[in-house]
């Protein structure tokens, strides 16, 4: 299971995608990244932080030392703006991250939205199924605080409380759609009725078959059978 140490802000993902370049040493963003991360303090929290973002976003995962070629986030960043893409990265981040698809999975199963979140009895769930006991209990303080900088959970009381889902209009739906079949799973056709709930139920999207109807013949290809509504994408995900 790979750890997710440190809690993550949206903004640290904007400034850093928009200062990497593709191809680029990864190590030439370190010194930026300090002057993203206004909010931490010492070297090695800032170290952390990095590393998690690094490796979600920006890492080419041929050449680990490398700012990937393809950076499709970065392209879609300067293409809508900081708002529009704020869910997109949290939906990135969880599509990519496997430990943090574990602990939402317990998340869900224990809690319903506008429910308190009792940390202790969460991080002893995960670690009875888990058994990777030290991994869990970082990645679960740090995951509820980055759930907080995109809004999900509210901290201010005497515990977390699920607070609300993210909302998603037609038009980001239709990126998290692109990303999640061509730069998550890496195939041209995703079933509707197949999607990763865990996921998705962080968010209040638009009825998506409404969606995949509407944009048929503009970003997919859609079709509606016994077996289930499938979209299969004309070509791969592009920002513009």
């Amino acid at each position: 299971m790979i750890g997710f140490d440190r809690p993550l802000r949206p903004h640290w993902i904007y400034e850093s995608l928009l200062l990497a370049h593709p191809g680029q040493q990864l190590s030439d963003l370190n010194k930026p990244f300090e002057g993203i991360a206004k909010e931490l303090t010492g070297k090695e929290g800032k170290r952390k932080v990095r590393t998690v973002l690094f490796r979600c976003f920006l890492r080419d995962e041929s050449n680990q030392t490398k700012v990937r070629n393809d950076l499709i986030l970065k392209d879609l960043t300067i293409k809508y703006g900081f708002e529009f893409m704020r869910p997109i990265y949290l939906f990135y981040l969880l599509a990519k991250t496997e430990t943090l698809i574990k602990i939402s999975e317990h998340i869900f199963r224990l809690y319903d939205f506008g429910s308190e979140i009792n940390l202790l009895f969460l991080k002893k769930k995960i670690v009875d199924t888990s058994g990777e006991r030290d991994v869990v209990k970082r990645a679960v303080g740090a995951f509820i605080s980055t759930l907080a900088s995109f809004g999900i959970i509210d901290e201010r009381g005497s515990g977390p409380v699920l607070k609300q889902r993210l909302f998603l209009d037609e038009e980001q739906a239709c990126v998290v759609l692109k990303l999640l079949a061509t730069d998550v799973l890496r195939t041209p056709q995703i079933s509707l009725n197949d999607l990763p709930n865990t996921i998705f139920n962080f968010f209040k999207t638009p009825n998506l078959q409404t969606v995949a109807q509407k944009y048929n013949g503009v970003h997919w290809d859609y079709q509606h059978r016994i077996g289930g509504d499938f979209i299969t994408f004309y070509r791969p995900m592009e920002g513009t």
